[in-house]
């Protein structure tokens, strides 16, 4: 695998890239349900579901138990709901992949501008990192409401790039899904793809990215 170079700046996925969510996703939908007095759903179908931002979510997870698509009020309450139940449940029992924590610093340490774009709402994210203890590690952070479009959409990424005064040619995407792979790519930047997280059920060399790895301190070996 060869090594990249003249990397400036690594913009980093969230959810199934840096932090297995699905848990607390799933203990926020199921509370969230049971207000709704609707059966629970687990982490298998959970999973299936992330990527696409909170209101996504669970408008996949009422299709999914009511076997037919929720009204707009209807939607926009549940969402109300989950969002008051994931902030409380925010941390309980999701944590970092393997290795995510001291592959951030070893790559901080050697200069590399790091932004946070993720499809998540912004306000979820400083304490979530900081649960982690991995805040420090990123020079921006972008959530799914920070700009006025989210990924696949190039938006935030070009935005980082903007921000940090890089080229394309000097960025890297890295990613889970199809939604980060596809966003790096309509950037025009490099795009690494993970192979262990979520990406909707899907294999994520369909998307085809520049490169494919096993494991987060693979990036090691490629900047």
């Amino acid at each position: 695998m060869s090594q990249l170079t003249d990397i400036k700046l690594l913009c980093f996925d969230l959810d199934g890239t840096l932090v297995n969510s699905v848990p607390d996703l799933r203990l926020s939908l199921n509370a969230m349900l049971d207000e709704l007095s609707l059966p629970h759903v687990n982490d298998l179908v959970v999973k299936t579901w992330v990527g696409d931002g909170i209101a996504k979510m669970v408008e996949r997870c009422l299709l999914h138990v009511n076997g037919s698509p929720s009204s707009e009020q209807t939607l926009a309450d549940a969402v109300s709901l989950f969002e008051g139940y994931y902030q409380q449940f925010l941390n309980t029992e999701s944590g970092l992949y393997p290795a995510v924590k001291s592959t951030l610093f070893k790559l901080q340490d050697k200069g590399y501008k790091i932004a946070l774009i993720t499809n998540k709402a912004e306000k979820f994210l400083p304490e979530l990192l900081a649960y982690f203890g991995i805040d420090r590690c990123f020079d921006l952070l972008l959530g799914g409401d920070t700009l006025a479009r989210n990924k696949p959409d190039p938006m935030q990424v070009e935005f980082a790039c903007e921000h940090f005064k890089v080229n394309a040619a000097q960025s890297v995407m890295v990613g889970d899904s199809r939604n980060d792979i596809l966003a790096g790519q309509n950037a025009k930047v490099t795009t690494i793809a993970l192979t262990y997280g979520y990406n909707f059920g899907e294999p994520i060399k369909q998307i085809n990215p520049d490169y494919i790895i096993n494991h987060f301190d693979e990036l090691l070996t490629l900047l």
